[in-house]
């Protein structure tokens, strides 16, 4: 099997068994971000062919150089432990779609004041 039939068929087992566990349930479905960390740009754009747009990272360093080189229609999630000092850097990537990682008052602070000295929505 290809490495992209592997990706797309994994991540369509995985869309699956949760959309199944969300209407045993009764919930909507989550939403998927796959953890695209140290994998390279090649399996990222698989899995975006195949229909994943939500993808998190943890590294700022790989993260902002790796969103630039990827589709522009990625929401890209940051889950790693931000240190105040990297939030302008993080915020450089455009489609940076949420931060899942804020874990003080002060880092929510600083986040939010690089945001909108970014001009950007908190």
């Amino acid at each position: 099997m290809s490495s992209t039939s592997s990706v797309a068929s994994s991540l369509k087992t995985v869309r699956s068994s949760l959309a199944a566990l969300a209407a045993r349930l009764g919930v909507q479905a989550p939403v998927l971000v796959a953890v695209s960390k140290t994998k390279a740009n090649e399996l990222v754009e698989q899995a975006h062919a195949a229909g994943q747009r939500d993808f998190g990272e943890n590294y700022v360093q790989e993260f902002v150089a790796k969103a630039p080189l990827l589709p522009k229609d990625i929401r890209w999630h940051f889950i790693g432990h931000l240190q105040s000092n990297k939030c302008n850097q993080i915020l450089r990537v455009p489609n940076l779609y949420m931060v899942h990682s804020v874990d003080s008052i002060k880092l929510a602070n600083k986040l939010n004041n690089a945001c909108q000295n970014a001009q950007r929505e908190a």
